[in-house]
């Protein structure tokens, strides 16, 4: 409508104008007509009048009386020239009266008149010329050889002169004049509103056209925030709906979004969580940055660690084991904007596997019975043997001796029952410190001696001190014992059981080595499995390195198999040194 309006008012004043200006130029033609008429008038009369008067011949003044009639009408100048353009009767004017001539000369045609005075003598037509410098309008009249004149001159085509007449029409010049200006002056003041119009409608135009554009931007900007309020509800919901716990935090720590199964689990609401330090939820404030530690690369601030095990606090104070995968979050432009951590309970599978681990170590304790039982059946003997001496001997020596004989068998059963209870303990309130891997593996040896079968073992060792790693010792000791005692298992009534311990770069590697049957290549992935065993039913449980490699996992750990059917497996675990900051 706006665009129309511009239109239509655009149209009115080019009318409006074009209107005004043929007015003006009818009435400027109007006003030139009426000079022309009045001019061309007087020029018939003071031409008869000329003829009256030089018919009675040239002499005696009469050119100046001609010249007279310049006083009257508005003529300002009558003069009769020759065809060459010279003034007719010069000679007259230099005789006459000075106040007639007012010292005027013989004249001549002027440069801006010539092309008006040849009409004039071509045609033999009267022809006009407007001077807009003197402000008058000249008629020349051409004198045909009529009348009295044909007496003294021969009647011919050409005339004997020209006559000029001018006529001062300053007053309509004028007009003529401020017409002209006042036509440019509307022009002026009519272009100036329609330029004003013009680029009012170019703006028009433009601001349509960038409406346009804006409405598009805005439709599609509003399809993208759909869009992304869609996947952001999306992704509220994949928040909400998993069960797990999902904690992100800032560059300082502070968290940033919550979970609704962490809301759970942690009894945190997420208002009241949002913003604090995400230390808070941690039982030991150190694993976080001890994980992140290990988890970053040297030199570089991306990282992630994965099923880490933590220990996390609720509001109420009940302990949550969590399996915790964290790492660095970035933005669309790869900066890093904080931290992503993604835990599962496993509080109940933890109590599983301890119940699990424990199981394996009955199960072991079993396997060692007929060893303990014939280790400590010896010391009893002994005891047994000498407290009957002692009761028939006088001799008080002789008592002394068999007193420190049952002394020492006595200490001996109780090295054993302790080592036993050691062993088989529960390991759920120990906690990882830095141990000697070394002395781990000395002592799980000493528990594995009491197996009946290893009297006829061979035995090589090599352990290095200062194998320092940080473990759970319990957890470590069940390893080594476990893999002993599958060695043993494996070699039958002889072979040589090699245990080594010794620190290698970063790392602190232990190995485990027998001469007996090795493993089948079709066994070879199975062996890690859950229940999983060679052995003849009821002589294995099948959850023995199932086990071990579950501990050795949860330490950051590895284990690998060489193996070759009916010459021997080695079995090489290779751990973390605590006393290095380097990572492979």
């Amino acid at each position: 409508m706006l665009n129309i309006l511009v239109v239509l008012i655009i149209v009115f004043m080019t009318a409006l104008t074009a209107v005004f200006i043929y007015s003006s130029m009818l009435f400027k033609n109007k006003i030139t007509i009426q000079i022309v008429r009045k001019t061309e008038l007087v020029s018939e009369l003071i031409t008869r009048s000329v003829f009256d008067l030089m018919s009675a011949g040239h002499a005696g003044g009469r050119y100046l009386n001609v010249l007279s009639y310049g006083n009257i009408l508005g003529v300002e100048d009558i003069t009769i020239f020759r065809l060459n353009g010279s003034e007719a009767f010069g000679k007259d004017i230099l005789e006459g009266p000075v106040d007639i001539t007012q010292g005027r000369g013989p004249r001549r045609i002027r440069r801006n008149e010539e092309e008006t005075f040849k009409k004039a003598v071509a045609t033999v037509n009267s022809a006009g010329f407007f001077n807009w410098e003197d402000k008058t309008y000249s008629q020349y009249v051409p004198l045909r050889s009529e009348g009295a004149c044909a007496v003294c001159h021969d009647i011919g085509k050409k005339p004997l002169g020209v006559l000029k007449i001018g006529l001062a029409a300053g007053s309509d010049l004028s007009l003529l004049n401020n017409l002209k200006d006042l036509i440019w002056a509307l022009g002026v003041i009519v272009v100036l509103p329609l330029g004003a119009l013009l680029l009012s409608g170019a703006i028009i135009r433009e601001k349509n056209r960038l409406y346009g554009q804006l409405q598009d931007s805005n439709t599609s900007l509003k399809h993208t925030y759909d869009k992304l309020n869609e996947t952001r509800n999306y992704l509220q919901m994949i928040l909400d709906n998993s069960k797990v716990i999902i904690v992100t935090t800032d560059t300082d720590g502070r968290i940033v979004e919550f979970s609704r199964e962490a809301e759970v689990l942690l009894e945190y609401r997420k208002e009241e969580i949002i913003g604090k330090d995400v230390l808070i939820l941690y039982v030991n404030p150190e694993q976080r940055p001890e994980h992140m530690k290990r988890g970053r690369p040297l030199g570089d601030e991306i990282w992630a660690v994965r099923n880490r095990d933590v220990v996390m606090r609720s509001k109420s104070g009940k302990n949550l084991h969590v399996s915790l995968t964290l790492s660095t979050m970035l933005n669309e432009k790869g900066k890093i904007i904080g931290t992503v951590g993604v835990g599962k309970d496993v509080s109940e599978h933890r109590m599983l596997q301890f119940k699990l681990m424990q199981s394996e170590k009955l199960a072991g304790i079993g396997t060692l019975a007929s060893g303990i039982a014939h280790e400590i059946n010896n010391p009893l003997a002994g005891i047994l043997g000498m407290a009957e001496a002692i009761r028939d001997e006088d001799d008080l020596n002789l008592i002394r001796s068999y007193t420190n004989d049952i002394i020492q068998y006595a200490v001996n059963t109780s090295n054993i029952v302790r080592e036993l209870s050691s062993y088989s303990r529960s390991v759920n309130s120990e906690t990882r410190s830095t141990v000697d891997l070394a002395a781990i593996m000395e002592n799980s040896l000493k528990m594995a001696r009491h197996s009946s079968s290893f009297y006829s073992i061979e035995l090589v060792t090599g352990f290095e001190k200062g194998c320092f790693v940080t473990a759970n010792s319990g957890e470590m000791q069940q390893v080594f014992v476990n893999l002993i005692i599958n060695s043993i298992h494996a070699m039958g009534d002889e072979g040589t059981l090699t245990l080594k311990c010794f620190k290698e770069g970063g790392f602190v590697k232990a190995v485990v080595e027998d001469t007996g049957h090795g493993i089948g290549e079709e066994h070879l992935t199975q062996i890690f499995d859950p229940f999983f065993t060679t052995k003849p039913v009821g002589t294995g449980t099948g959850l023995g390195l199932y086990v071990v490699y579950r501990i050795i996992t949860r330490h950051e750990g590895s284990i690998d198999v060489d193996t070759e059917v009916g010459k021997g497996t080695r079995f090489t675990l290779r751990f973390p040194s605590s006393e290095s900051s380097d990572w492979e």
